[in-house]
């Protein structure tokens, strides 16, 4: 009897000590359950609140612009929009803005619009692809990606055996017919190789709607593009004349040499093209979390910013990348001398080139 009380005895505090043991490791499992859920808590918030910053950045972008609209009727290197701006810190973090004009830049879309091509702005952008060294049959395949016929412009032919060697392509032979909405679609273009590409983009933009250029901001090469045969180097006294005074009126430019020795035809037909401000900003913005340099958290957002005398069509549309979602915002109200809101938001998780 004595003997089998002992046993009994024994495996009762067996069975406690298994019983321990099991409570433990079912606490120790909700303790790090619990403290895996508060950290993924945490950080949603810190992601949350970094989105939060983005939409910050984002309207102050556009309440810059629309202050600068009411100082002047121009744009350029001088007006506040162009200006250093230091980090803003909101609650801890900090968020950054640059603004770029895009006005500054050739709008490949200006090739085709309301179902014809432009042939001044062909002709311009074959002269700007020379000024930079690479062919000009670069206009045509960029033609041909918009326009919405089946044929290779002005030489005919067949677009779909073009494209059927191309990215752009499909198996059905179906054609992009279709605006740009990103530069980076040019590498679709068999014609356009990676290096020219890289020589391209700092004078290129990919705006959904018509933009002229802004004579105020333009580069060197963009403005010898304007007449054929003509060097950036011979513009460069132009682009120091506008740190001191701004081109009030286009009329101005045809004062100063070389652009003095245009024809009054060439002129009219380019002056559609060209204006004094810009109808396209493009704003990156950089939101910073308050954790320790090193482990800080970043997210970064690219906004495209309209400035019209009404609405165009055609202005919601996102570069349909992975790297990021994309957003329509039109939250900016109407300006009383310029309709100036968001077109579109990307977001990223790495800064993108400016």
């Amino acid at each position: 009897m004595s003997m089998t009380a002992h046993s009994q005895r024994g495996v009762a505090l067996l069975t406690i000590l298994l019983l321990v043991v099991s409570i433990t490791v079912v606490a120790g499992a909700m303790l790090a359950s619990q403290k895996i859920a508060i950290r993924r808590s945490g950080l949603l918030f810190e992601q949350n609140q970094l989105l939060q910053d983005i939409d910050a950045g984002q309207q102050m972008a556009v309440t810059l612009i629309r202050a600068d609209d009411t100082l002047n009727d121009t744009d350029s290197e001088q007006d506040i929009w162009a200006q250093p701006m230091p980090p803003y810190l909101l609650g801890g973090h900090s968020i950054s803005i640059e603004l770029r004009d895009e006005a500054s830049r050739f709008n490949i879309n200006n090739l085709y619009q309301n179902g014809e091509v432009n042939t001044v702005a062909l002709a311009l952008f074959e002269r700007l692809l020379t000024q930079l060294g690479l062919e000009s049959d670069i206009a045509i395949a960029v033609l041909d990606y918009q326009d919405l016929d089946t044929e290779v412009y002005l030489d005919g032919g067949d677009e779909s055996l073009v494209y059927d060697q191309q990215r752009s392509g499909s198996s059905s032979g179906t054609l992009p017919n279709q605006p740009f909405v990103s530069v980076d679609q040019l590498q679709d273009l068999g014609a356009v190789s990676d290096e020219a590409l890289a020589t391209l983009r700092p004078c290129i933009t990919a705006i959904p709607y018509s933009v002229t250029i802004n004579v105020n901001t333009a580069s060197p090469v963009l403005l010898a593009a304007l007449i054929d045969g003509t060097q950036s180097t011979e513009m460069q006294a132009l682009v120091e004349m506008r740190t001191e005074q701004v081109l009030t009126d286009i009329s101005d430019l045809w004062q100063l040499p070389p652009l003095n020795a245009v024809s009054n035809e060439d002129r009219s037909a380019l002056e559609s093209l060209l204006a004094v401000d810009s109808q396209a900003f493009k704003a990156l913005i950089t939101a910073t979390d308050s954790m320790e340099v090193g482990q800080a958290r970043q997210r970064f957002a690219t906004v495209l910013i309209s400035k019209t005398d009404a609405d165009v069509n055609g202005a919601d549309s996102s570069d349909g990348s992975d790297n990021g979602d994309s957003t329509d915002d039109s939250s900016g109200s109407d300006n009383q001398a310029k309709n100036i809101k968001v077109v579109h938001q990307r977001l990223w998780v790495f800064r993108p080139s400016f």
